[in-house]
């Protein structure tokens, strides 16, 4: 009798650890299974505009000296700074200035709206692109960075969601007014009137 108590629990032990090993090895797949079928986070892409523009026989070297000259050209509405140009491309930085409208602000954002801003020309074409779109105050404790943050650079305490959304709208309305200064611009000749008439 004690060698069939002996025999039962030693098959009870059996069977529990195989029990206990058997899901052991379906869990470890199962485990690894939620990894793999987890969607891979996939980095935002930076908010960028752009357009190709044709030319009807313009020269690339006269279609750079157009944008050169549109760099050099002060607007009454940004400013343009860090002005580069490199082979047949023409950059530079436009800032609008931007506070807020309402007399007492929940948040002081005032400061200035920065996008950085590309000109390549080849021969009967340019292409112009617009990035690195970002909000920075004056103050520093209400800037909202880059316009791809969903929540802004200085957290949703400091600037709310529907003013972060209003500053995006804002530097999309900037980009505007520059590519539609800039496409005028590149319609104009680089020979600005430097004849002897008078």
């Amino acid at each position: 009798m004690n060698k069939m108590k002996i025999y039962t629990y030693l098959t009870l032990v059996l069977l529990s650890l195989t029990s206990v090993s058997a899901f052991a090895q379906e869990d470890a797949p199962a485990a690894a299974k939620p990894q793999e079928d987890m969607p891979k986070l996939k980095k935002k892409e930076d908010t960028k505009l752009t357009e190709v523009i044709t030319t009807d026989s313009v020269a690339a070297a006269e279609l750079l000296k157009r944008a050169v000259n549109f760099v050099k050209i002060e607007s009454i509405k940004y400013s343009k700074t860090n002005g580069v140009t490199t082979g047949t491309k023409a950059e530079f930085t436009a800032n609008f200035p931007i506070k807020p409208k309402d007399l007492n602000p929940q948040t002081d954002f005032t400061g200035k709206l920065i996008m950085k801003v590309a000109i390549e020309c080849k021969n009967s074409k340019y292409r112009y692109t617009v990035t690195q779109f970002k909000h920075v105050s004056l103050n520093g404790r209400a800037s909202g960075g880059s316009i791809d943050n969903v929540v802004p650079d200085c957290g949703s305490m400091g600037m709310n969601d529907v003013t972060w959304k209003k500053l995006k709208g804002e530097m999309l309305r900037g980009a505007n007014i520059v590519i539609a200064d800039l496409k005028e611009a590149m319609q104009k000749s680089s020979d600005l009137g430097g004849s002897d008439d008078w």
